[in-house]
């Protein structure tokens, strides 16, 4: 926001009907409210691809109305605050920190030392919301990961982001939100890797509350694909916690592509059957 010329000149034209200082007042208080605008215009439109990352926070999804999103801290105290689900703000916003805000917010994670601790944590109660921060010291990046069991230090840390998260006043819109499942995925599958000698279809039954079914192997390697009930839990919520199960190795959303490469193979598998039967049948005679 700029002021236009039409504005300063009609301050001007006024000035002959106002006392001195009434007029010095009224002309502090607009240019006050122009810097105010502007300042507000560049957070909105600066590019944060070229700002370094100081401090990031991301929450996932849990059973129940969590809010998921990732705050970021840039330098010079610009935050980003990108709302996935169950927040008001969805879609990515912007804000500046208070130069006090923000020193101590840094003074907080340095004297944390998170570099003491481990990179995660493994919870008791598996539906509890995942949380990971990361803090950023030159080339070095450190993360911490986990639910309800962490060190004390690290939850002051997350307390300290969640009252900047959690702030209403200064947030400005960047980008409305966006579809979470692109078109390639299929939300309500899974493709899992499971530990060895862990029964796919036994283990499905662990997820009976999902209506969890085993579908298919994906030709001959260890991955399986599940589906699942999307009207009973989330995309999301389903595939975050089948990643924090301590039987699997990996988890992801099934694609199409993999269902047509695995087409593909089971029509190069029966092509291959019917031809060494055609090869039994010649033999015989």
């Amino acid at each position: 926001y700029k002021p236009r010329l039409n504005q300063t000149l009609f301050l001007m034209s006024i000035n002959h009907l106002m006392p001195p200082r009434i007029l010095g007042f009224f002309l502090i208080s607009f240019v006050a409210i122009a810097f105010m605008f502007t300042g507000c215009g560049a957070s909105a439109n600066m590019s944060l691809n070229n700002m370094d990352k100081v401090i990031e926070m991301t929450k996932g999804p849990c059973y129940g109305r969590c809010p998921v999103f990732t705050l970021t801290v840039y330098d010079k105290g610009i935050v980003s605050y990108k709302g996935e689900r169950y927040t008001d703000r969805l879609g990515t916003y912007v804000k500046k920190l208070e130069k006090e805000e923000m020193e101590r917010l840094l003074r907080e994670f340095k004297n944390a030392n998170l570099w003491q601790y481990k990179d995660a944590y493994r919870g008791r109660i598996p539906d509890m919301q995942s949380v990971s921060i990361s803090y950023y010291e030159g080339s070095r990046k450190k993360t911490v990961t986990g639910k309800e069991i962490r060190p004390n230090s690290v939850k002051w840390l997350e307390s300290l982001l969640d009252q900047i998260a959690q702030s209403n006043t200064g947030w400005i819109q960047k980008e409305a939100p966006q579809d979470n499942v692109p078109d390639y995925l299929i939300p309500n599958e899974l493709v899992v890797e499971l530990s060895e000698g862990i029964d796919p279809e036994e283990w499905a039954k662990s997820y009976v509350q999902a209506d969890m079914l085993l579908e298919k192997r994906l030709n001959d390697t260890e991955f399986w694909v599940f589906s699942f009930d999307d009207g009973l839990i989330t995309p999301d919520v389903m595939l975050e916690q089948v990643r924090m199960d301590e039987d699997v190795i990996s988890a992801e959303f099934n694609k199409q592509i993999y269902n047509k490469l695995n087409s593909e193979g089971d029509g190069k598998d029966a092509k291959k059957d019917s031809t060494v039967k055609q090869q039994a049948a010649k033999q015989q005679y």
